[in-house]
């Protein structure tokens, strides 16, 4: 994730941008640092919340913002609507993409995360895209259906359209062995945009 933002990271310019589950806040530091215009809202539940502080504070981005989102919960001080009216109220804008990292973790919270994802856009940005990094750990596994009763649609974005090279992230000194699973490991993991039924995908 942190390399496909630093590819397309003219995308962010002026933009409002939300990480869910950001936790080390790569992808958010990542745009911080390459696209100061941006505007960063990073969330993740508020056990780790102090960890996202930290990160944001060691890199010195002052300006963004920093929100405890509990996902598919409303009406509550950490709900994704919660969030919506300070962002409307407070910047005048709307929530322009939407990143996570391996957000698709733990298979009883998908639907919660999808729920927040299109209330998002259904309520507030139909505009809105959603960016995450989805690891095959299980071909029982599916979100389609999940997409379907929300009204949203994924596509799978290609590794070479940002230059993405799994070589990188194999240790050279590992033994064959290991180098196999970790090259595994990586062809796992996909990347998704996630938007509205009626929205185009970009290209």
């Amino acid at each position: 994730m942190g390399e496909f933002v630093w590819h397309q990271r003219d995308l962010f310019k002026n933009k409002t941008v939300l990480e869910l589950g950001a936790g080390t806040s790569i992808p958010s530091i990542v745009i911080g640092k390459s696209t100061p215009s941006a505007h960063l809202i990073l969330s993740d539940i508020p056990e780790i919340l102090p960890v996202v502080r930290s990160c944001i504070t060691l890199n010195d981005m002052h300006g963004a913002w920093i929100q405890a989102i509990e996902w598919g919960q409303f009406g509550a001080e950490n709900s994704v609507d919660t969030l919506i009216d300070r962002v409307e109220k407070e910047r005048n804008t709307k929530i322009d993409y939407i990143l996570g990292s391996d957000t698709f973790y733990e298979p009883s919270q998908f639907e919660n995360l999808l729920v927040t994802v299109s209330f998002i856009i259904q309520k507030h940005n139909g505009s809105c895209r959603f960016y995450t990094t989805y690891q095959e750990r299980s071909p029982k596994r599916s979100i389609q259906y999940l997409l379907d009763k929300w009204k949203l649609k994924c596509r799978q974005i290609s590794k070479e359209s940002f230059q993405f090279d799994e070589l990188k992230y194999i240790d050279n000194e590992d033994d064959e062995s290991e180098a196999k699973v970790n090259a595994g490991t990586l062809s796992s993991v996909f990347l998704l945009e996630i938007t509205s039924i009626e929205l185009p995908f970009t290209q």
